[in-house]
C-alpha cells in the first residue's frame, strides 16, 4: 500500500480546491464580499497585531517586564486566529452587500468567478501562512525565504506564497475593478 506523503504543497492545493469550489458555490458577488472582508480583517489584524508586538516586545515589552514569557508561536497562532474571526464577523455582519445586474450565466461570469476564486484563495492563504512564519503583512520589503521557518521549506508553493504575498494582495483588487469596467461597458 502506498504511502501518501502529506506537505505543505498539498495543503496548499487542498486549501487553494476548496475555495475556488467554495467560490463557484457562493458566486461572484458574494466572492467580491468576502474579499473586501478580508481585506479589511488584515487591517484589524495587523492592527492588534502591533499592539500585541508592543505589549510583548524583545526584552521590552509589558508581559515580558511583568516576567510572564510570551511564545512566537502563540502569537502567530492568536493572529491566524483573529484574521479568520474578523474576516468571519465582516462577512456574516458588516453590511457589505455587492450586487451587479443579473447576469446571463456567460462564459465570461464563470470565468471571473474562478478567477475570483483563485485570487480569494491566494489572499487568504498567503495571509495564513505569513502568520504562521511569524511574520508581519505590512512590513516594507520583501519577506526573506528564511522567514518560512524548516517546516515551510518542505513546500514550495507555501514558499512562493509568502514571497509573493504582494501579488495576491493585488491581484483581487485588480479583478474588482476588472469587473466594474466590464459591467460599466455592457
Amino acid at each position: 500500500m502506498p504511502v501518501v506523503a502529506l506537505s505543505w504543497d498539498l495543503a496548499v492545493v487542498v486549501f487553494f480546491a476548496i475555495l475556488m469550489s467554495l467560490g463557484f458555490i457562493l458566486g461572484k458577488n458574494r466572492i467580491i464580499t468576502v474579499i473586501i472582508a478580508s481585506y479589511i480583517a488584515v487591517i484589524a489584524t495587523e492592527g492588534i497585531g502591533r499592539v500585541l508586538a508592543r505589549l510583548t516586545g524583545h526584552g521590552s515589552g509589558l508581559f515580558e517586564s511583568m516576567g510572564v514569557p510570551v511564545d512566537p508561536i502563540l502569537l502567530s497562532l492568536a493572529k491566524i486566529f483573529l484574521f479568520a474571526l474578523c474576516a468571519g464577523v465582516f462577512v456574516l455582519k458588516s453590511g457589505i452587500d455587492v450586487s451587479h445586474k443579473k447576469d446571463a450565466g456567460s462564459i465570461v461570469t464563470i470565468v471571473l468567478t474562478g478567477l475570483l476564486g483563485f485570487s480569494l484563495s491566494g489572499l487568504i492563504a498567503s495571509t495564513i501562512l505569513s502568520y504562521a512564519a511569524g511574520s508581519s503583512l505590512l512590513t516594507s520589503g520583501f519577506l526573506p525565504a528564511s522567514v518560512a521557518g524548516p517546516q515551510l521549506h518542505k513546500g514550495t508553493l507555501a514558499v512562493l506564497l509568502i514571497l509573493n504575498q504582494d501579488l495576491w494582495y493585488a491581484l483581487p483588487a485588480f479583478l474588482i475593478v476588472t469587473i466594474g469596467f466590464i459591467k460599466n461597458s455592457e
